[in-house]
């Protein structure tokens, strides 16, 4: 007889930490978006925290983002989900957090000149900002949130917002700079407060706070912007 695991969860347990009832969780396991629990003896079955991680995934991609549950399997099945283990809290922790944020899960690299062709920017520009770290490039090779970045960038300049006009990649590395620095005090407060939580936890926790505080920077950045804009006015008028 196989001895359940250290953080063997029963079914009462799984539905409290995932929020799932009884009959949904059985209905994803006969989809086949969760892992068979492991079963010691007949009508016995002990749940993992991948259960819980799956769940809560699953509930997020569904409720918030209108996934069908064929591109849910899908997105359960990839390969760097797949590679996560329970021992790897910070990984796990990384993969949930951007899944439960936008729907976005890892996705295949994709090539510099594959990138430059679709969103418009050259290679070199591409290059220049790898080199002052706005973007990562491994072997002319870049990750789904660089080219997200990249997608947003080219926008920019689609409608406007040109070198010519000042915005070039010195103006987008300040950007960066401002987000890094913004991102490591947002990291340390939350690893500070929420560390004891399970990953899955951590990042369904973590997801909600960022889009609250995405909201209040976005508030934030709009005043700013009109009091500093007030002051240019006032500025002018006294010269």
């Amino acid at each position: 007889m196989t001895a359940p695991s250290v953080a063997a969860l029963k079914m009462k347990d799984l539905t409290a930490r995932s929020g799932m009832s009884r009959e949904a969780i059985h209905f994803y396991l006969r989809e086949g978006l969760l892992p068979e629990p492991q079963r010691p003896k007949r009508n016995v079955a002990y749940y993992s925290e991948e259960h819980v991680v799956r769940l809560q995934v699953i509930k997020r991609l569904q409720e918030e983002h209108n996934l069908p549950l064929r591109e849910i399997k899908r997105r359960l099945a990839d390969a760097d989900f797949q590679a996560l283990t329970p021992g790897d809290d910070l990984a796990a922790f990384e993969y949930l957090f951007l899944s439960l944020i936008n729907g976005d899960l890892p996705s295949g690299d994709r090539s510099l000149a594959d990138v430059a062709a679709e969103t418009g920017l050259a290679e070199a520009e591409i290059r220049d900002l790898a080199e002052r770290g706005v973007v990562h490039l491994r072997r002319d090779r870049l990750d789904f949130r660089d080219v997200g970045i990249l997608r947003s960038w080219a926008r920019m300049r689609d409608v406007g917002y040109t070198e010519d006009a000042g915005y070039d990649a010195t103006y987008l590395s300040r950007y960066e700079a401002i987000t890094r620095e913004l991102a490591e005090l947002e990291v340390t407060r939350f690893l500070a407060s929420f560390a004891s939580l399970p990953s899955a936890a951590a990042a369904e926790q973590a997801s909600v706070g960022i889009e609250i505080a995405n909201e209040l920077i976005t508030r934030l950045h709009v005043r700013a912007l009109a009091d500093v804009l007030r002051e240019r006015v006032r500025e002018s008028d006294r010269t």
